[in-house]
């Protein structure tokens, strides 16, 4: 056999080998998986979703993606003590269009859930409605404090929401919300 024929009967197999490793590759990398996992990084409060006053302290998540990879979404908060009091504001957003939030825990669940010292907070009141919020007041018992705290959600998605924020503001140990204060806390533009 001359050398020329070598090298023509070699480059089939090559060419299969490397469509083979290509294969083997392709294989081991599969589908991108879903990323199910919520990690919190402090971020510069102007680059919030959230319209941030000053004292507060605000962090992201990665962007976090159901099987398939179809449904996206992303955590945003802002929380601190301010001249107020403790203020703890939530935001939760889908990332693209298809996405969407639904509701399927009480409002006193909800922001038990989203509440630093959630395992304290006690003595909800009934739900009421303002500002297109559920609210309720409660006692944080491990800080003393009597609080109150809203759900709002976005427009209709698709059997959901195009988002789902959440607020609290606690008075100072010891004191009690004014009259009034919570209502204005529930109408600031806290979305940006």
């Amino acid at each position: 056999m001359s050398d020329d024929e070598g090298a023509t009967m070699g480059t089939p197999m090559r060419l299969a080998s490397i469509l083979a490793f290509l294969g083997v590759a392709l294989v081991c990398a599969g589908p991108a998986s879903a990323q199910t996992t919520y990690n919190w990084t402090d971020i510069d409060c102007a680059k919030s979703r959230i319209a941030a006053g000053p004292g507060l302290k605000c962090k992201v998540t990665n962007v976090v993606t159901t099987e398939g990879n179809v449904g996206a979404f992303r955590r945003w908060t802002a929380f601190g003590t301010t001249r107020e009091g403790y203020v703890h504001i939530f935001l939760w957003e889908p990332e693209n269009s298809y996405s969407y939030l639904t509701t399927g825990e009480t409002t006193a669940e909800f922001l038990k859930w989203m509440y630093v010292n959630g395992s304290s907070a006690n003595q909800f009141t009934p739900v009421a409605r303002y500002g297109g919020a559920d609210y309720s007041k409660f006692v944080d018992t491990k800080e003393a404090r009597s609080c109150a705290g809203f759900r709002r959600t976005g427009d209709d998605r698709r059997g959901g929401y195009d988002w789902i924020m959440g607020g609290i503001l606690c008075a100072p140990p010891g004191q009690q919300l004014a009259e009034g204060q919570f209502a204005d806390f529930i109408n600031r533009p806290w979305r940006r």
